[in-house]
């Protein structure tokens, strides 16, 4: 059963994006191309991986989501906003993570053949104060919790509150953490995926730009 269960788990994961990597339309984007921007990511948090095949383990229904599923990638994309809004010669940054999760475990359930998903309901985040602008939940994130929630519970990154979004929700989560001028920026975005229409930018490029978008508001 769960080998015939696991494509369907990856199809999933990716949806929105396509068959192959998705292009996102950047205007001017080789105009960043020597952005000022130092890259110091865990290498992990460019690969992709689903924490379990398994659908009665309790890390089922959750992924970090590879970063070259779209070009330009998640972090290319943070250095070209940056750009934007410091100049070519403006101050620099140092990128400390910029990771992708998704939260699919409800819409999975429904496909399973077993039940059995319990778990405990948290997240990493630094207080209770949510920003919701359109279909994003930002908040600041708890880098001693993001920390802490690593190797066999990394899983519990993708986890997200009824507060900030309806539980049963299919979900992006995205962690942003970049420091300039001794000031860190660390914050996570929700964003709930869905299907767009035609014309529209796919769910994932939306989700990253108005991450993006809060990080560099800090």
């Amino acid at each position: 059963m769960f080998s015939r269960l696991f494509p369907l788990i990856a199809a999933l994961a990716l949806a929105g994006c396509g068959s192959g990597p998705a292009r996102l339309p950047i205007d001017d984007l080789a105009a960043s191309d020597k952005a000022r921007v130092e890259d110091v990511r865990p290498g992990t948090e460019a690969t992709g991986e689903t924490f379990s095949r398994i659908t009665t383990s309790e890390r089922f229904g959750y992924a970090r989501i590879a970063e070259d599923v779209t070009v330009p990638s998640g972090a290319r994309l943070f250095a070209h906003r940056w750009q934007e809004k410091h100049g070519a010669d403006g101050a620099s940054v140092r990128l400390h993570h910029f990771v992708v999760y998704t939260n699919r475990r409800h819409e999975f359930k429904r496909h399973a053949a077993a039940g059995g998903f319990g778990g405990a309901v948290g997240s990493i985040i630094a207080n209770a104060t949510f920003k919701r602008e359109g279909d994003a939940i930002h908040t600041l994130a708890d880098p001693a919790r993001f920390a802490a929630e690593s190797g066999d519970n990394e899983y519990r990154r993708a986890i997200y509150t009824d507060p900030e979004i309806p539980a049963g929700t299919s979900v992006w989560v995205i962690y942003i953490d970049s420091e300039s001028q001794q000031k860190r920026r660390f914050t996570r975005t929700v964003w709930p995926i869905k299907d767009h229409k035609p014309g529209e930018k796919i769910p994932l490029h939306q989700a990253m730009e108005a991450a993006i978008r809060f990080n560099l508001e800090q």
